[in-house]
């Protein structure tokens, strides 16, 4: 526990050596294939120098996936991040929830990440972004034996009232499990409602009023 703590440090040094990078770059990555306008947000991986993809191998943590933000979110509006808990192919349970200020945002291709760390029956998570991170935990069933961790690998733009599934890890008791198609992005497969256990990392675009819905 205290290690996992530790490292969310020196993940919150690799964020903001990361971004700035990206800023300094920016000039040559006008050339995307998908221009955000007013009215969408591009969602893409983060691409890692060696240097610091070898540290994020060195920090232990079980699974993480680093991603960008381009775009700009209006006045009265949020991205909303959440950690969704499926059990049994019972109906997913929120298990923590984070969104902006409300007031006018515009992200320059801003890092952000998700992070798991694999305790016994426990499951710690964090979710980090230019402004810091925010973390908890939930508990697992403590027959798993098998893990999945599927996570975005192709960018993709979105809509203000669409949502899209950054990450998710599915558990079984069972010593196999077949890969799991995460190719569309906006869709979260049955497989993963129906999973023995899952966690699912989802970021929408929100207005305010919707938040709690």
């Amino acid at each position: 526990m205290k290690r996992f703590f530790t490292l969310l440090g020196v993940l919150l040094l690799l964020a903001a050596c990361t971004n700035e990078g990206s800023n300094e770059g920016k000039q040559e990555e006008k050339g995307s294939t998908q221009e955000t306008s007013a009215s969408s947000l591009a969602i893409k991986p983060a691409k890692l120098s060696k240097r610091e993809q070898s540290i994020v191998n060195q920090m232990g943590i079980d699974f993480k996936t680093f991603y960008t933000v381009d775009g700009k979110v209006e006045e009265g509006e949020s991205l909303v991040t959440s950690i969704v808990v499926y059990n049994d192919g019972e109906d997913g349970e929120v298990e923590f929830i984070s969104s902006g200020s409300g007031d006018q945002e515009r992200f320059n291709k801003a890092l952000h990440s998700f992070q798991l760390q694999m305790e016994e029956q426990v499951a710690y998570f964090t979710m980090g972004s230019p402004d810091g991170y925010s973390k908890g935990s939930t508990n697992m069933p403590k027959e798993l034996g098998a893990f999945i961790f599927e996570q975005i690998e192709e960018e993709v733009t979105i809509t203000k009232g669409e949502t899209v599934y950054l990450a998710y890890l599915i558990g079984s008791s069972e010593n196999q499990m077949s890969s799991v198609n995460h190719s569309d992005v906006k869709t979260l497969p049955e497989s993963v409602k129906t999973a023995e256990y899952a966690i699912v990392a989802q970021l929408e675009w929100k207005d305010n009023m919707e938040k709690n819905d």
